[in-house]
């Protein structure tokens, strides 16, 4: 974890959770006046902290801080690649007051086991954040609490997709990629012509295979484990036990056994992007199979324009591009990135104005998103963001969990990456409003009593499915048979019992 703290930092936590945010004398406290102590918050974000600028940064965020909420903040970063278990690790040592996470963390699972603070009786007390968010809150309850203030997003944009060179698959005569066919043209030709750098080697890539197969004929449920069909969008099945899953298989299996997938791939973290970025950045490898599209946007396309200036590039949509309906945001504590605040935080109240301000005050928003204006980023006289001059490793990456669609400066994206950036908005947006509501908007599923369960169906994905899903087989319908037994000694049938009795009630309440 590369820490971020300009100061010496005492952490405010003292194992009590004080809901009512008056500060205590917990020695994390620095007095700037005889008549006024400023507390100290720890807070986690994630990616790499910029080069420069820091000092500037609390300079500008303590003058805020100090004077409106009586507090300060100080950050540490945690490098994507293992943030599941550094974040699970972070949590159990009650070292924050303000974590972030989301389904990549396990978060509505943290929530439902008290790791994090009840907002909702704070709520009163920040009545702008709850005015911003215009009801939207009420969609990320747990058993009918606020454990977690949500990224806001507007509809449009893309989602989970291949980045990757287009200026190569012109110069190698390939079609347009818009499909998993046509994708997997585009990984045999870059093997054959990149034959040192294993094309995929993120183990999510099986999950995606899956995404894109099943992209216009289920709902995701209920992330690994269940999904349901559009045509009876409240019966839900095992992942297990549709036909898609055999032949995401057996794709995963092909491409392992061509060379594709690094055989090693079992090794890597949970998530490669950082190691995939570097390789693309000294033309060792010419795609990214598993990224989200809002983090290629606000992260790779600078720094691979800065890199190679003569490079293009393409987006391939696995949801959009397979023809999947589209709805407004969704927003649930399952699936929407969160900021939280620990049950141990002495300061609940404070760090929950803090958030406020992130989502209500344009100078907040724009510090906390971009960094120190001239050092991190430049607006250029249009009022677009603009990287121009700005060393590639001092862009600052935003607080995550603070995304807001309705606060964010618009980004004059380089040359073709804004032509893609601006249809795919365009393109989102009109099927949203088409698509209307998500069958599923508002349903979370409680696991709180399935805490055995879960842990044993944990061990079987890691030791059982994670291999097959990436294609390390010999036998798919031997080792898929055996996938199926082990899920039901691990308690699966109980699992899926649970999770429709809780979707029917969901369907009957709405």
């Amino acid at each position: 974890m590369a820490l971020m703290l300009g100061l010496s930092a005492a952490c405010s936590n003292s194992g009590n959770n004080n809901a009512s945010g008056e500060p205590a004398n917990s020695g994390n406290t620095a007095a700037t006046d005889a008549s006024k102590e400023i507390v100290e918050l720890k807070a986690i974000t994630m990616g790499n902290e910029p080069k420069s600028g820091l000092d500037n940064f609390y300079k500008q965020l303590d003058a805020l801080t100090e004077k409106d909420l009586g507090i300060r903040v100080r950050f540490d970063y945690i490098p994507w690649g293992d943030e599941k278990n550094q974040i699970s690790r972070a949590i159990a040592a009650k070292e924050y007051d303000l974590y972030v996470g989301g389904a990549w963390s396990d978060f509505a699972n943290f929530a439902t086991k008290n790791a994090f603070a009840d907002l909702t009786p704070l709520l009163n007390e920040t009545p702008d954040l709850v005015e911003h968010y215009k009801g939207s809150l009420d969609r990320v309850k747990i058993d009918g609490k606020v454990f977690g203030i949500p990224q806001y997003n507007k509809p449009g944009g893309g989602g989970e997709g291949m980045l990757y060179r287009e200026d190569l698959r012109q110069k190698w005569g390939l079609p347009e990629i818009n499909s998993l066919e046509t994708a997997e043209q585009y990984l045999y030709k870059a093997k054959e012509e990149y034959p040192s750098t294993p094309m995929l080697n993120d183990k999510r890539f099986g999950t995606n295979i899956y995404t894109q197969l099943i992209a216009s004929k289920y709902y995701i449920v209920a992330a690994d484990y269940a999904v349901a069909s559009y045509a009876d969008p409240y019966k839900v099945m095992s992942i297990y036990d549709t036909p898609e899953y055999k032949e995401a298989v057996a794709k995963a299996k092909q491409w392992y056994d061509d060379g594709i997938v690094d055989h090693d791939i079992l090794a890597a973290q949970g998530n490669a992007t950082a190691e995939t970025l570097e390789l693309m950045k000294v033309n060792q490898k010419p795609l990214e199979f598993n990224n989200q599209f809002g983090a290629v946007s606000g992260n790779y396309i600078n720094q691979l324009k800065e890199a190679l200036p003569e490079s293009t590039y393409g987006w391939y949509d696995f949801v959009m591009d397979n023809n999947a309906p589209a709805f407004l945001p969704k927003m649930s504590p399952s699936t929407t990135t969160m900021i939280s605040v620990g049950t141990n935080s002495q300061y609940a109240l404070q760090a929950l104005k803090f958030i406020e301000k992130a989502h209500t005050d344009q100078t907040y928003f724009n510090l906390l998103a971009y960094g120190v204006e001239g050092e991190n980023y430049k607006v250029d006289s249009a009022g677009y963001i603009n990287y121009e001059g700005i060393p590639t490793d001092n862009i600052k990456p935003s607080w995550t969990g603070m995304a807001d669609g309705y606060m964010g400066l618009q980004v004059n994206y380089p040359s073709e990456w804004k032509t893609i950036y601006d249809n795919l908005q365009v393109e989102g947006i009109k099927r949203a409003e088409a698509g209307g509501t998500d069958p599923y908007e508002g349903f979370s599923f409680d696991t709180s009593s399935l805490a055995t369960e879960l842990s044993n169906l944990e061990t079987v994905k890691t030791q059982y499915i994670q291999p097959l899903s990436v294609g390390m087989t010999n036998d798919i319908d031997g080792d898929l048979a055996k996938v199926q037994k082990q899920l039901k000694d691990a308690g699966f049938d109980t699992y899926m019992s649970e999770l429709q009795k809780q979707v029917d009630a969901f369907k009957t309440a709405k």
